[in-house]
């Protein structure tokens, strides 16, 4: 007896994500651990992956399974309901890509992030430079075959989030950025008697190592279903059920850098640990964006993870592990963790100037995929959107467009998700606090289940059964807005 096409399309995606879970495997070894003589290959098995997953998506099979299941019009539950609209959503994108151009896409990704760690090492953006000429011009074919009504941008931030235009975050940005600058400012001067050198100190990594597990494992990260590696830039894959891997980076003279590295990708691996199991090759089993992502992220890393009731917490546990901090007491720790100055590093930006690092590569970005911005022109043009939005100049590409490695990696529209994800963070945590006062109280004691209980059950359960405003409207009575936090910097900073 035939499947059902409803049926028949739950089997492909469970054989698709047998190849895209190999796939993310041989990423993650790529970024902790590839001999360099193995790049070569590697680019061709994540391209014979890439070629073979799109082939069996966009099989003529699969759009007939879809288009019948519309037809039927009888499906009522909200998961068959949103797997149906992710199919054809992502079908339709599909179809318009050849199965070759994945697999081209796929080695240039694979030279490129390699080149990009390369480049970064040596301070030397020309060794970069080829590999984002052609990540580029990928990204600009993918916008043209997908089409857009505005700007190709709109369809590359489409693929991140849902729901967003070019427009709409520009829109957004323009209203934030003089706030942002405000509160920046402010934040600055009242940081101006508080010490830069107040953690500086020994810090073995094995010490970094024991203290940021302990602390993953008490916000509820699950160790027999991760782990924490080292990379040159932290990320988060949750790669498969059961295996969600985390890496950050370490300074042996600041351990704060690898533990607000670890805390926010515990945010992300807490997302993907808390994703219904059984439904992991479904969409409806998957995180709905990166801006809902981003949220989770940047809810434990700041506002539980820099609150200072985070600190009245660790400080004698910290000081177990560091000898150094026996120097520091509680109450400078809390103060170094608010201190708010202009830095050249995003990833170890304080919250008061964290989004305008988002704002400023929004601008570049959308301008290298119009076309308005050369490659060859992106030191340059860094280096003055820098001293613009921060006062600061940058002496080296390494602490400017080479910091990140979104560009390498293809990511082109995933950076306007962080400042989502921010506006979203403030919001949930200020719904979960008003739903249930108890979970105050217990991180003021030390203690995380109850928030992970209520972002379980509102956030991580649904996966993508709801698109990302519709989820944050359901659980908040509200569409996404950046009231909520304005309010929390200037509460934190001012």
């Amino acid at each position: 007896m035939d499947s059902s096409p409803y049926q028949n399309l739950i089997q492909r995606s469970k054989e698709i994500a047998l190849y895209s879970s190999t796939s993310a495997l041989l990423g993650w070894d790529q970024e902790t651990g590839i001999p360099k003589k193995g790049l070569n290959y590697r680019a061709e098995q994540c391209a014979f992956l890439g070629g073979k997953a799109h082939r069996l998506f966009t099989d003529s099979q699969v759009g007939n399974w879809i288009s019948s299941c519309e037809n039927e019009g009888n499906f009522i539950d909200s998961e068959e309901l949103a797997n149906l609209r992710e199919w054809r959503w992502s079908h339709d994108r599909a179809v318009k890509l050849s199965s070759e151009f994945i697999e081209e896409a796929e080695r240039v990704r694979s030279h490129s992030m390699f080149a990009w760690a390369e480049s970064r090492k040596k301070n030397d953006f020309k060794i970069f430079s080829p590999h984002l000429e052609k990540i580029i011009k990928i990204n600009q074919r993918k916008a043209e075959s997908y089409g857009y009504s505005d700007h190709p941008y709109d369809a590359l931030i489409e693929g991140y989030e849902r729901g967003s235009r070019t427009e709409m975050i520009r829109e957004l940005f323009d209203r934030l950025k003089p706030t942002l600058r405000e509160i920046g400012e402010a934040a600055a001067r009242k940081s101006a008697n508080i010490s830069s050198q107040i953690l500086k100190g020994d810090y073995p990594i094995n010490a970094q190592e024991e203290f940021n597990q302990e602390i993953a494992e008490s916000f509820g990260f699950d160790f027999n279903a991760g782990r924490i590696d080292a990379a040159v830039h932290p990320f988060c894959s949750g790669i498969a059920p059961g295996d969600t891997r985390l890496t950050t980076r370490y300074d042996t003279n600041d351990f704060s850098s690898s533990l607000y590295g670890v805390l926010h990708e515990v945010g992300h691996g807490l997302y993907e640990q808390g994703l219904p199991v059984e439904k992991f090759a479904t969409p409806s089993g998957n995180a709905v964006s990166l801006g809902i992502h981003e949220s989770q992220s940047r809810l434990w890393e700041n506002h539980v993870g820099r609150a200072p009731s985070f600190w009245k917490s660790w400080y004698s546990r910290a000081a177990h592990f560091f000898p150094s901090l026996q120097k520091v007491s509680e109450e400078e720790i809390i103060s170094s963790t608010l201190r708010s100055e202009p830095s050249f590093i995003r990833v170890e930006a304080d919250e008061a100037t964290y989004d305008l690092h988002i704002i400023l590569r929004f601008e570049i970005e959308k301008d290298l995929i119009s076309g308005d911005l050369k490659v060859a022109e992106l030191p340059e043009c860094w280096n003055a959107k820098f001293m613009e939005f921060f006062g600061l100049r940058v002496e080296n590409d390494a602490d400017g467009c080479l910091q990140d490695i979104h560009w390498s990696m293809g990511a082109l529209g995933y950076f306007p998700t962080y400042t989502i994800g921010n506006l979203g963070a403030a919001q949930l945590y200020s719904k979960a606090i008003e739903d249930d006062p108890e979970i105050s109280n217990q991180l003021n004691g030390g203690e995380y289940s109850k928030l992970l209980d209520w972002l379980r059950i509102n956030i991580h359960s649904k996966g993508s059964v709801l698109l990302p405003d519709d989820l944050i409207k359901g659980v908040t009575g509200e569409s996404l807005s950046e009231s909520y936090h304005l309010e929390h910097l200037q509460s934190r900073y001012l």
